[in-house]
């Protein structure tokens, strides 16, 4: 069913747990796994494996926006935020810290000083407005994502509405693996040294067409169509309300990677597949929250 950019039907639910030893779960979580298979959440670096995805083929989360800049998500099924974003008001170009809600809490203090603080999304100054670039919180700060978005003339949007946003993206192609304890599991396959030397220079990549030479992959938005005087892509139920922050992102194959769309004013679903983790599926949500 395609929905306007979208209206659709809720998805079955069905449970998830996360693979951090120890995490408790409710009574309500343990309930609906006897009624149905439990689907195990991947590592917030992990690259989701087949054992991670619903039905779907999709790693589903929600992402909720919580007021004061803040934002957190939270895999399908579990009530407990595994990743918080707070957007930093005194930057001089739009900056998401981003933490680990799993290590330091949900009520921990946000600051880079904690220790469950994990990397940030910036949009880049010295490039134009939209591109932006998802760091680790490593002392050379890698890169493990970037993003550009078309941005339309301002005389054009006036003329003819606001267009369905263009967003191209790279990140590096990784081996799924197990997150390492207090580590970064997001490693590029780079055992032939395809990507080596070249992890922090993603946004040149992808602007300049060399991204398939080093190991990464490239997606873009997929076009909607255009249906009885609305944009409309299909989200399989997934997208609940018209917004223009609602996208997919497909592979040069026209394989959908990541969608992301709106449910109700503060919620969103956010659903992602290999090669994107928990936290560059995020980092791209973010960069949609601000434009």
């Amino acid at each position: 069913m395609l929905s306007p950019l979208t209206r659709g039907h809720s998805p079955t639910r069905r449970n998830m747990e996360l693979s951090r030893i120890g995490h408790p779960r409710s009574p309500k979580q343990s309930e609906d796994t006897n009624n149905d298979a439990a689907v195990t959440a991947p590592g917030i670096f992990a690259v989701p494996t087949d054992a991670n995805c619903q039905v779907t083929g999709f790693v589903q989360t929600v992402v909720t926006r919580c007021g004061n800049n803040k934002y957190e998500l939270a895999f399908h099924g579990i009530e407990t935020v595994a990743l918080i974003a707070q957007k930093v008001t005194k930057s001089i170009t739009s900056n998401y810290h981003i933490f680990d809600a799993l290590r330091g809490g949900e009520k921990v203090q946000l600051t880079k000083k904690a220790g469950h603080y994990i990397g940030k999304v910036r949009r880049d100054k010295d490039q134009p407005q939209g591109c932006y670039t998802l760091y680790d919180s490593s002392r050379d700060k890698k890169q493990l994502a970037a993003f550009v978005y078309e941005i339309p003339n301002l005389v054009k949007q006036l003329k003819e509405g606001q267009p369905p946003r263009k967003m191209q993206a790279v990140i590096p192609k990784c081996s799924p693996r197990i997150e390492e304890e207090g580590g970064n599991a997001l490693l590029a396959d780079d055992e032939k040294g395809n990507v080596k030397g070249h992890n922090n220079r993603l946004m040149e990549h992808l602007q300049n067409g060399t991204w398939q030479h080093y190991n990464l992959v490239a997606v873009q938005t997929k076009p909607p169509s255009f249906h009885e005087g609305q944009y409309r892509l299909n989200f399989q139920g997934r997208v609940l309300t018209p917004s223009v922050k609602n996208m997919q992102l497909e592979n040069q194959m026209g394989e959908i990677l990541l969608q992301f769309g709106k449910v109700d004013d503060v919620r969103f679903h956010l659903d992602f597949k290999a090669p994107f983790t928990a936290v560059s599926a995020f980092a791209a949500a973010l960069a949609q929250f601000d434009l």
